[in-house]
């Protein structure tokens, strides 16, 4: 009887710690995925350009394969993460117009 206890109560742990296990290793891939700009917008629910601004203003690194440019989702997810406002307002005017028009 206690026997029995003992293998159903290993067999659920090891299953639980099976499914934690896989959760764990799908989310670390998924954060090594390489987004084009467009699906990046997506995620981060935004528009395109802001993607590829925040590429020109060095927030956000990107990775070229031939003429498609990728960000990674680990990069994205850290930059939302942190937030972009709290970096806007340590911008001088100067510095927000540079960035905005050039």
């Amino acid at each position: 009887m206690i026997a029995d206890l003992e293998n159903g109560l290993r067999a659920l742990i090891t299953e639980i710690v099976r499914k934690e296990v896989h959760a764990a290793l799908a989310e670390v891939k998924a954060l090594d995925q390489y987004l084009p700009t467009r699906v990046a917008a997506e995620v981060a629910d935004v528009a395109p350009g802001t993607i590829r601004r925040w590429i020109r203003e060095g927030r956000l690194a990107s990775h070229h394969a031939g003429r498609v440019v990728r960000v990674r989702r680990a990069d994205l997810k850290a930059l939302l993460q942190i937030g972009t406002r709290q970096d806007m307002n340590d911008l001088t005017p100067e510095q927000l117009a540079r960035r905005d028009f050039g």
